[in-house]
């Protein structure tokens, strides 16, 4: 599988996580759905309870008990939607400033791995996760179309 082109940037992506959740605790206290959450309301604030769990991927459970916290530690604010029951969420004042640091240190993290490769080996690069990407949601829209294997139903 090393040889695998998706199974090397699986390994990639897994290894930028881990030091990316590490670099986050260490430096701004946070889980890794903690500063998963702060990047996205950052990003695209304000967000319904759904809508963040969807960009996370996340358990709308496990999700509603991260945002609850974080509301309790003054990072998030939160507010009901007019004419209907979901709430906005949105980075509070103290919130707003930890995702500036965040921002800054996500810059220089990225500024270290790509700092020494070529522009126009970073530009074709570039091209190459763009095209894969779209097949990466041809291929999931695919798995979502024919759904989950009904493989217990026949025993």
């Amino acid at each position: 599988m090393r040889g695998v082109f998706t199974f090397r940037i699986i390994s990639l992506l897994d290894l930028l996580r881990r030091s990316g959740t590490l670099a986050h605790r260490r430096t701004f206290d946070l889980s890794g759905i903690e500063w998963r959450i702060m990047s996205q309301v950052g990003d695209h604030a304000p967000l319904s309870l759904n809508e963040l769990a969807d960009l996370l991927n996340l358990d709308r459970g496990q999700v509603s008990r991260a945002v609850k916290a974080m509301k309790e530690r003054g990072l998030l604010s939160s507010r009901r939607r007019p004419g209907g029951p979901a709430i906005d969420i949105t980075l509070s004042d103290e919130g707003k400033a930890l995702h500036v640091r965040m921002v800054a240190l996500a810059i220089e993290r990225n500024n270290f791995l790509v700092g020494d490769i070529p522009d126009d080996e970073l530009a074709l690069a570039s091209d190459v996760l763009d095209r894969l990407k779209v097949k990466a949601q041809i291929l999931l829209d695919r798995e979502r179309a024919i759904g989950v294997a009904t493989c217990y139903d026949e025993g």
